[in-house]
């Protein structure tokens, strides 16, 4: 089973690294689309950047924008994802990440490759995909020199645009992270992760992004009980753990470049800060800085390059150097 998903999520990458990001928008004119299935055709294939774009307010959120496709906004200011930072906005794009982890005394070194999938539905709805197919860890429970490679688990995030203009947008997701993944390495577990997401831009080429959320374990058993205690705040988010925690990630970044740089289009360094906190039974945390980049290399590609620093524990590691690519679709 684990091998049908990973296969399939390659495939769905692979098309969407391949899809031209420029094609001729499905329905002309701005004509809305006649049926369900047009409508999520058009969302998922058709053009990233139209003049049908148009803004989405709170106070509309049941009402509007869920017959229409999806539209970027993207080509005002970029609101592409950064390394280690809440969203807050929405996309159709796929990332390559990489990303290598030197240990602690207690901890040997660790690393992860994942690819992370946006398909949008329409502008009000769409899914996030995100799979670590190999995760080189210590089981949790054993000596710490010994290491083991498996896939890790998926994690599936319905998200919903609560509000979208120029300068800010806003959503809410619930990511589900599914106990696919190996035991041995620290996955196999369950959680829910739901949370409030935004994305602002408060003046010039500044822009702030962040979110607020709790992490609840669900598949709390004898036997994932005692990984979880062992080894906290690690994977998708640093999540689960043995408890709930309360999950707060917020980032700032200054675009140095514009799309008219002869080289290193839409150039941003970035800083972001993640703090989990637990809430029930304890008062255990975990705080990190990952100072950042991203830059465009061209046809919609995107390199991004960022360096975790744990500063509050328990420590997973000592830091981490994390690079992902990529691609609009």
């Amino acid at each position: 089973m684990k091998f049908y998903i990973l296969v399939t999520a390659c495939w769905i990458a692979l098309f969407a690294c391949t899809h031209p990001a420029s094609g001729a928008p499905i329905l002309p004119d701005c004509q809305p689309p006649e049926t369900r299935a047009e409508l999520w055709w058009e969302s998922l294939i058709g053009s990233l950047e139209t003049d049908c774009w148009r803004p989405l307010s709170f106070a509309e959120f049941l009402s509007d924008g869920w017959e229409s496709p999806y539209d970027s906004i993207s080509h005002h200011t970029p609101r592409q994802t950064w390394i280690n930072s809440a969203d807050g906005a929405f996309y159709r794009l796929a990332v390559l990440s990489g990303s290598w982890a030197q240990g602690t005394s207690e901890v040997t070194d660790t690393a992860n490759g994942s690819v992370f999938l946006f398909t949008p539905f329409n502008r009000r709805f769409e899914i996030g995909w995100f799979l670590p197919f190999s995760v080189i860890a210590p089981d949790a429970t054993s000596p710490v020199t010994e290491t083991f490679r498996g896939t890790g688990d998926l994690t599936v995030a319905p998200r919903f645009l609560l509000a979208e203009d120029k300068e800010y947008s806003f959503t809410a997701n619930c990511y589900i992270r599914c106990p696919t993944g190996n035991v041995l390495t620290g996955n196999g577990v369950t959680s829910l992760s739901p949370d409030i997401e935004f994305w602002i831009n408060p003046t010039g080429k500044w822009i702030l992004r962040g979110g607020v959320g709790v992490t609840v374990p669900t598949n709390l058993t004898a036997g994932s009980l005692p990984l979880l205690e062992a080894n906290p705040w690690t994977g998708f988010n640093l999540s689960p753990s043995a408890f709930s925690s309360f999950d707060a990630r917020v980032a700032g970044g200054l675009y140095l470049t514009d799309d008219e740089a002869p080289f290193f289009k839409h150039l941003c360094g970035t800083v972001s800060t993640n703090l989990h906190t637990q809430i029930n039974g304890g008062n255990m945390t975990y705080f990190s800085v990952t100072p950042g980049m991203r830059t465009g290399v061209g046809r919609d590609w995107y390199l991004l390059a960022g360096f975790e620093v744990p500063l509050v524990g328990p420590l997973p590691f000592s830091n981490q150097a994390i690079v992902q690519l990529i691609k609009n679709f």
